[in-house]
């Protein structure tokens, strides 16, 4: 009988306990559901990333063409190229394929494109900032970006954040990734892309004569001046003159122009030069090549501020450029101009009457 009371009672202790335990799990478990799913909603929204207003850009230096294709891997948009001649490094061009207006921040580029005057083809991944990238697109959250990848030979790439900032008033290419990629051959391009010869390259062939493949313009970054084109048409009142553009070392295109007007721009290593005779109403249009050694005497200087000026002699077609960086101003060079075949302008060839006073 004691042993079946106690059992009794130990039957009983076990029974309460246990009906006690399954009212105290049932609350716990209730309790733990409602933890889980506030956990899982807070992860649904965090894992909602944040979209912004950005479309994919490709740019390319100019004389130096290329043939690619551009991906943002994780944000699945992406873009074409296929270009003989480019508006310039940093400035986007070719055709852009994208979705949606607002986009999550890409993680990687993936990047494939074929260089001419290299005879290669680069290909592989980079990795994109993702902190600066959400500072980047926080700060300028009112306006409109571009993600630029730019391809140039070598390998070479970079990738800018493209958008208009107010304090300056105008576009600004603030850079997110810097990297060089690695080449092959590829025998499946077209012939075109693998001929290198002035018959099918024209002018980018004459300057890869005289300028090679500057590798070092874009392993580094090339240093930028406030440069200053005074107004050719007020000194020189006899000639129409609209503006003197150019292209720096690394295919980065500046179009001077209003004049008297400092821009933030690099050292020119070819300049279009033109014209027209108010009297005669003959155009003259041509390029002027700058060796690396004449910028070197430039660079040396240091200058704060560079300024340059345009007299164009009596016979119509010789011109002189003077140069001023700080101490006064110097011939820089004396060229020869010649009457155009075409007018549009820069299609005229290279002089080969050129005369440098800075070397």
């Amino acid at each position: 009988m004691t042993y079946y009371k106690n059992w009794r009672l130990s039957n009983k202790k076990i029974i309460i306990l246990t009906t006690h335990n399954f009212s105290f799990m049932k609350k716990l478990f209730t309790y733990r559901l409602w933890i889980l799913m506030i956990l899982s909603n807070c992860l649904i929204f965090s894992c909602q990333e944040k979209k912004y207003d950005w479309e994919p850009g490709i740019s390319g230096a100019i004389y130096y063409p290329i043939a690619g294709d551009v991906n943002f891997g994780n944000a699945g948009y992406g873009s074409g190229a296929g270009f003989s001649n480019c508006w310039g490094w940093g400035n986007t061009y070719g055709a852009i394929v994208s979705a949606n207006k607002y986009k999550a921040i890409p993680k990687e580029v993936y990047i494939d494109y074929y260089s001419v005057v290299d005879r290669l083809n680069f290909e592989g991944k980079i990795p994109l900032p993702q902190e600066k990238l959400k500072k980047l697109f926080k700060k300028y959250s009112d306006e409109s970006v571009r993600l630029v990848v730019g391809m140039a030979p070598g390998g070479w790439i970079r990738v800018w954040f493209s958008v208009y900032d107010e304090n300056v008033d105008n576009y600004i290419n603030l850079e997110l990734a810097k990297a060089k990629l690695d080449g092959h051959i590829d025998e499946s391009v077209g012939i075109g892309l693998r001929t290198k010869d002035y018959e099918t390259w024209g002018d980018a062939y004459t300057y890869w004569q005289l300028h090679g493949i500057p590798y070092e313009a874009w392993a580094q970054n090339e240093k930028e001046y406030n440069i200053l084109v005074m107004d050719v048409e007020r000194t020189n009142p006899q000639y129409e003159c609209q503006s003197l553009d150019y292209s720096s070392l690394d295919g980065s295109v500046y179009y001077l122009y209003p004049f008297d007007t400092f821009f933030k721009s690099k050292l020119p290593a070819d300049m279009m030069v033109h014209w027209k005779s108010k009297k005669t109403n003959i155009l003259y249009d041509t390029h002027l090549t700058i060796p690396k050694s004449v910028n070197k005497v430039i660079e040396k200087r240091n200058p704060k501020k560079i300024t340059l000026r345009l007299e164009i002699e009596e016979d119509e077609q010789h011109g002189i450029i003077y140069i001023n960086t700080g101490r006064k101003e110097e011939k820089w060079l004396r060229f020869k101009n010649y009457p155009a075949d075409t007018t549009t302008i820069g299609r005229n060839g290279f002089t080969k009457d050129i005369e440098y006073f800075i070397k």
